[in-house]
């Protein structure tokens, strides 16, 4: 009878002993594919940060003549290295790179954003719009760019307890370091999958280009756009200017005739009541220069509506 009772007892321990194996081991892989999730999604946010940062980056200097700076790339690669070395992304942790992160299990050497001034293979470059036509002269090519990162990771704090040896090979291979990618998995230790984005809308977006700019002619010195001035009179340049028909005219009757290449300009927005004071100089007397909406009393139709908080500034032509 005694003999029967230590059997069932050794019987026990030995199914509790081969039970918490298998339980110890589910758990710890259970919390090591559960790191490896989090971070492999911190991997993708890393490489997405960098595109979405670059979005908002000056692209352009139409000045100079330059279109998608590399300093807007290039700028966005470091504010991503810097933020993202500890998986964080709140704040930068400039020198504090080469630092390992580690997890309940999961061990993670920092991330690695990885950019291009350069589309992913496979899509099509936008190439300038207007090459050729009234804009020629506005070449504006826009390749975009392209974003990766990757980090490796490992299950640092798992054992090797089983056994036998069939076991503990299955777990080596399970605990190894790999290579995780932000875009696809890995190929011969390479992450070769990038995330893409075109970058500039080949508009005026900066807060200078969103400033007014006082009357001039001939000259955007006085402007506080001066890349909207510039783009404005070379298209009017492109164009063939004012041409030389009124001159003809007045040299026809025996006027003085004028310089009808002149370039004038004035851009005024909500800020300035879409107006300018310029002395009595046009329109019989008139000192304001308006733009739409404007009030004239010689005109019977009425464009001085409310602008504010209306689409296409609540103007309605019939």
């Amino acid at each position: 009878m005694r003999s029967r009772r230590a059997a069932r007892r050794g019987q026990s321990l030995i199914e509790t002993s081969l039970g918490l194996m298998v339980f110890v081991t589910i758990l710890l892989f259970g919390i090591y594919f559960a790191e490896v999730g989090a971070l492999t999604l911190k991997v993708q946010e890393a490489a997405n940060f960098a595109l979405w940062n670059a979005t908002g980056r000056v692209m352009h200097d139409p000045a100079a003549g330059a279109w998608q700076r590399p300093s807007a790339v290039t700028g966005a690669l470091a504010e991503a290295n810097g933020r993202y070395v500890d998986y964080d992304g709140r704040s930068r942790m400039d020198g504090a790179g080469g630092v390992p992160v580690q997890l309940a299990v999961a061990r993670a050497q920092p991330i690695q954003v990885d950019c291009e001034p350069e589309l992913p293979a496979g899509v099509p470059t936008l190439e300038p719009v207007h090459a050729g036509g009234p804009l020629g002269d506005m070449r504006v090519a826009s390749p975009g760019m392209r974003c990766t990162a990757s980090t490796r990771l490992r299950a640092e704090r798992i054992g090797r307890f089983m056994e036998p040896s069939f076991f503990q090979t299955s777990q080596r291979v399970a605990a190894a370091t790999f290579r995780v990618c932000a875009a696809g998995r890995a190929t011969s230790g390479e992450c070769r999958g990038r995330f893409g984005v075109f970058l500039d809308d080949w508009g005026l977006s900066t807060v200078a280009e969103g400033r007014a700019c006082a009357l001039s002619i001939n000259s955007g010195r006085v402007c506080g756009n001066p890349d909207y001035y510039l783009w404005a009179e070379r298209v009017y340049r492109r164009n063939g200017g004012g041409g030389n028909a009124g001159s003809q005219l007045a040299g026809l009757v025996g006027s003085e005739s004028v310089n009808e290449d002149q370039f004038f300009m004035s851009f005024r927005g909500e800020e300035d009541r879409y107006e300018e004071n310029i002395g009595a100089t046009h329109a019989g007397g008139q000192s304001v220069w308006e733009t739409t909406p404007f009030r004239a009393s010689n005109l019977g139709r009425r464009y001085d509506v409310p602008r504010e908080n209306r689409w296409l500034g609540g103007v309605r032509v019939r």
